[in-house]
């Protein structure tokens, strides 16, 4: 075995020791994590705003915040186990481990810049 091969960190992935696969319990928590929040924005959307879903059947699984001529105010969505969510269309992407993390930066973000209809309360 090379020194390489030696000093992989143990959260990397080798031949003889693969990543592990995300248990369907811990991914179906992930994707009621998504549904919630899309739940919970929807109904609080200014008018001419709607929840999308970019993909369906495809990865990364993908959600957007979208105006009436078709513009992405926000994208969101799982890639692995890792919540992701981005303002300019991919161009720099924001990552978190947890659901709240998510659901407290998109929905705060969404109302700082008017997209709420209160304000973000609720």
């Amino acid at each position: 075995m090379t020194a390489a091969a030696e000093a992989t960190p143990d959260n990397c992935a080798s031949a003889d020791k693969p990543l592990p696969i995300p248990s369907t319990r811990e991914a179906d928590a992930m994707l009621e994590a998504i549904d919630a929040l899309c739940a919970s924005l929807a109904p609080r959307l200014v008018a001419g705003l709607a929840i999308v879903r970019d993909n369906p059947g495809r990865t990364p699984q993908q959600w957007s915040v979208k105006d009436s001529a078709d513009a992405t105010v926000v994208s969101f969505g799982l890639i692995d186990r890792t919540f992701f969510w981005t303002w300019d269309q991919g161009v720099s992407n924001h990552y978190a481990k947890s659901r709240e993390t998510v659901t407290r930066i998109v929905t705060g973000e969404l109302a700082r810049f008017g997209h709420l209809s209160d304000g973000g309360a609720g």
